[in-house]
């Protein structure tokens, strides 16, 4: 059974790239190690043409869809996950703050923060099992924390 990473960090007030290039540099380290990565902006590539920052009615316009799908398609992918990765833990977002309190209060989903910034916040601190300076350091910090390969050990020998 392949592991599972939702992609969670700050859009609104950020430009279409700036927020898929973090993103493109997760999923692909996690998919070296054998992630599956369920990134909200999928299928969003029409918003890399806004003029402004992600935000508002014309986010929604040219997606085609309301903000109550938005928010269920997140919602669905959040529980499906096995763990939530904050791509943007030292910018504060209404959204990753809410996507960050379902996954760990809701559904008991480890989190891991990329950004220390946070760290000393008390319910950061409380809803998050690790801070990680960068990318890197989160995904290797999954890799080995949450790893599947592990082998049970018997009395009887290796």
């Amino acid at each position: 059974m392949r592991r599972c990473v939702y992609l969670s960090g700050t859009l609104s007030g950020r430009m279409y790239a700036e927020a898929a290039k973090e993103r493109h540099q997760a999923t692909l380290l996690l998919l070296e190690r054998g992630w599956d990565v369920l990134d909200p902006l999928r299928g969003r590539q029409v918003l890399s043409t806004l003029a402004e920052p992600m935000d508002g009615p014309e986010t929604t316009r040219l997606l085609g869809v309301t903000e109550a799908a938005l928010v269920q398609r997140d919602e669905d992918d959040i529980a499906r996950c096995d763990v939530l990765l904050v791509l943007t833990g030292n910018l504060a977002s209404w959204g990753t703050a809410f996507e960050w309190m379902l996954a760990a209060r809701s559904y008991h989903k480890p989190v891991v923060v990329v950004g220390t910034r946070s760290k000393d916040h008390p319910w950061c601190k409380h809803y998050a099992g690790y801070f990680a300076e960068t990318i890197e350091e989160a995904v290797e910090f999954l890799d080995t924390f949450l790893d599947r390969g592990y082998r049970l050990i018997r009395g009887d020998g290796p």
